[in-house]
């Protein structure tokens, strides 16, 4: 479809912008807006997905939820790297909004596939590292977002759980689209863990923390389109 390529192609554009403000010392204070857009196109694409369809059914309107959780919590997190502020309010705020939207992916995943026990050993196994991780003073400081960080890690392992098992139990396009939407969120959250917390900053991850977030975003909002 021409309008699907166009928000791919306006997807790509953003995030490129994005990544190289992010590796810009005289362009950052621009990250929190080029974040902002490049948030944006996401929503975009599923705000085509809808009109293409016709109109929202309740799933569509789950879906339209967590990409505007998604989008706040981008722009929080945005403004607390411009700020360094990495245990401030705006970071508190934005991670609070991304595990609402981790919730609700959870719920929507759920409605679309049989929840079973083996769904839970993922967020169990990640919430157990990242305890450990917790404890692990001299690597990792968490100080005050290990609690929040701790109840993400289960909600963000739960979701990449019941996403992916929709590739098997949901065979077809929506299926695999929300399999790697869910992987990519995973894989962009664990950076996270390292770019932020962790005692040696690797400014490679920033890279990798952004283009698997946004390649994920793009595949959910793909979701919203017919026949998808």
């Amino acid at each position: 479809m021409p309008g699907m390529l166009l928000c791919g192609a306006l997807s790509a554009a953003t995030l490129a912008a994005l990544v190289t403000i992010a590796y810009s010392r005289r362009n950052f204070h621009r990250y929190a807006a080029a974040k902002t857009a490049a948030s944006a196109a996401f929503l975009i694409t599923a705000v085509a997905g809808f009109f293409a369809r016709g109109g929202m059914d309740a799933p569509g309107a789950l879906l339209a939820a967590c990409l505007v959780l998604c989008f706040a919590g981008d722009v929080l997190l945005g403004l607390a790297n411009v700020r360094a502020a990495y245990f401030g309010h705006f970071f508190a705020a934005g991670a609070a909004s991304f595990c609402a939207a981790h919730a609700l992916f959870c719920a929507l995943f759920a409605s679309q596939t049989s929840v079973a026990p083996l769904h839970f050993a993922l967020p169990a196994a990640l919430t157990a590292a990242l305890c450990l991780c917790a404890r692990d003073k001299r690597r990792f400081r968490l100080r005050r977002m290990k609690i929040p960080a701790v109840v993400y890690s289960f909600f963000v392992g739960l979701m990449c759980s019941l996403g992916a098992s929709l590739a098997f139990s949901a065979p077809g396009p929506h299926g695999l689209l929300c399999a790697v939407g869910g992987v990519l969120f995973l894989l962009s959250d664990i950076t996270l863990l390292f770019l932020y917390f962790y005692h040696k900053k690797r400014a490679a991850l920033r890279a990798v923390n952004l283009v698997t977030y946004y390649a994920g975003m793009f595949c959910l909002a793909l979701t919203a389109w017919p026949g998808l």
